[in-house]
């Protein structure tokens, strides 16, 4: 990104003529064109004063509430911007940083040897230059596969505040990305930790957007990276009195000693999420304290070995396995709705070829009349568009089952009970879902169609 596409991009979602805003900045239509052309340079001082221009000016004419989804094409991670002055914030910080990319470009001493870093220090610009920088590589050059690799503890803890306000604005299947997430498994959290609100729905957000994959390391750093392999690295530290600093690295020997850094840490990690594909080795292992888990996933699992409805379980026996040892049970309402009404999931996903919609109310009746005969409280129906499922244990872990129709995928992410377990009793009143009537009322509409 340069400081003259970022402007005309801006420009044309403002709705400006470059003559006007040329007026505005007290410049002549002329020299506004080269700048955007990249055929000149600003000095300093000449910088400064136009990235504040045009950030106060832009966010004027831009801002207003939900303003973010104008910007989505120019920056698919954006902030929920609250006021103008956030977005002049937000503005600024990117024409500053863009107008450094410029003076770099056009400096013949600078390589991917000697580039320098980049250093920002707050939650403000920490969360800007976040979104910013990595907006900038997504919107660049289009790359076959974007691998990004992070022990930055997004979820929980002390980098909530920089995380809490960005909103991936990314179309599902635009970009492929895959996100392999570190984390430090402590046996006892620290006084004072506490994970994001959330938790469970920003997973379901990621996976929209990315290939999601969770690893636990045993060991912790105070400093914490987010990478995007070969283009950059986001070093993350804190300051002692706990104000957030962000360091951007770009010189290609310090990537290539994180990037050994990441395959050495991934060889010694231990996998918490799995695919299908991936996961018969973690289903057959002799029993250790994820027993309790994966005898939940291999109920899952064996759906997706279900090759002709005969043989799909019984509810009584798939329920009395998922809900042994006082577990809890969510499934979310686009999903029932989905393996009703269409074969996405039944063919796509589960492998049953043919599988009528008679036989599809068939077993959805039957789930009805195990509902109405155990009237059981464990089994809940959330609201999301997203077809998941997610068991709440009584153990130290849980797990969410997440189906991807679009890349033909099913899904296990095994996460600590107590990250998620309040969120989906919280989500499942907020719903307001009751189970029977639900079920009941999609089959008296399929009679109906």
């Amino acid at each position: 990104m340069t400081s003259g596409t970022l402007l005309k991009s801006l420009l044309d979602i403002a709705g400006l003529s470059q003559k006007s805003f040329a007026d505005s900045i007290f410049t002549s239509p002329s020299k506004l064109s080269k700048l955007i052309n990249g055929n000149i340079l600003l000095s300093q001082k000449e910088a400064s004063n136009f990235s504040e221009q045009a950030a106060r000016i832009l966010a004027n004419e831009i801002y207003e509430p939900n303003c973010c989804f104008k910007l989505k094409d120019l920056f698919p991670f954006i902030i929920d911007f609250s006021s103008r002055n956030e977005l002049y914030e937000f503005l600024l910080t990117a024409f500053t940083y863009t107008i450094i990319l410029d003076l770099e470009a056009a400096d013949e001493s600078v390589s991917d040897r000697t580039i320098r870093n980049l250093h920002y220090s707050g939650t403000k610009p920490c969360r800007y230059m976040f979104c910013i920088i990595c907006s900038d590589y997504l919107t660049r050059e289009r790359l076959s596969k974007y691998e990004f690799f992070t022990s930055l503890p997004r979820y929980s803890d002390k980098y909530i505040e920089c995380f809490d306000h960005i909103m991936p604005l990314i179309p599902t299947g635009k970009f492929q990305i895959s996100m392999q997430q570190f984390f430090y498994l402590q046996r006892k959290p620290a006084a004072g930790f506490r994970y994001r609100d959330g938790f469970a729905r920003r997973i379901f957000q990621e996976e929209e957007y990315s290939d999601l994959y969770f690893w636990q390391l045993d060991f912790e750093s105070s400093n914490h990276f987010f990478m995007l392999k070969n283009q950059f690295i986001l070093l993350f530290n804190e300051y002692v009195g706990g104000t957030p600093q962000v360091t951007l690295i770009r010189n290609r020997a310090q990537l290539n000693h994180y990037t050994a850094f990441v395959e050495s840490a991934m060889q010694k990690a231990s996998r918490r999420s799995f695919c299908q594909e991936n996961v018969a080795d973690f289903l057959n292992h002799k029993a250790d304290r994820d027993e309790e888990v994966r005898s939940k996933m291999r109920v899952i699992s064996q759906l997706a070995h279900v090759r002709d409805s005969t043989e799909f379980p019984d509810p009584l026996q798939f329920f009395n396995s998922i809900l042994k040892d006082g577990a809890a049970f969510y499934i979310t309402s686009d999903a029932l709705a989905d393996f009703l009404f269409s074969r996405s999931i039944s063919e796509q996903l589960l492998k049953i070829e043919g599988l009528s919609l008679i036989n599809r109310i068939k077993h959805l009746r039957n789930f009805y009349k195990y509902l109405d005969q155990h009237k059981n409280k464990q089994i809940n129906i959330i609201d999301s568009h997203v077809f998941s499922v997610v068991i709440i244990c009584q153990g130290s872990n849980s797990l969410i089952c997440l189906i991807n129709i679009p890349r033909n995928n099913l899904k296990y992410h095994i996460l600590q009970t107590q990250s998620i377990a309040d969120e989906m009793a919280e989500w499942a009143k907020l719903s307001a879902v009751d189970s029977f009537q639900f079920i009941k009322t999609l089959m008296r509409q399929v009679r109906d169609q």
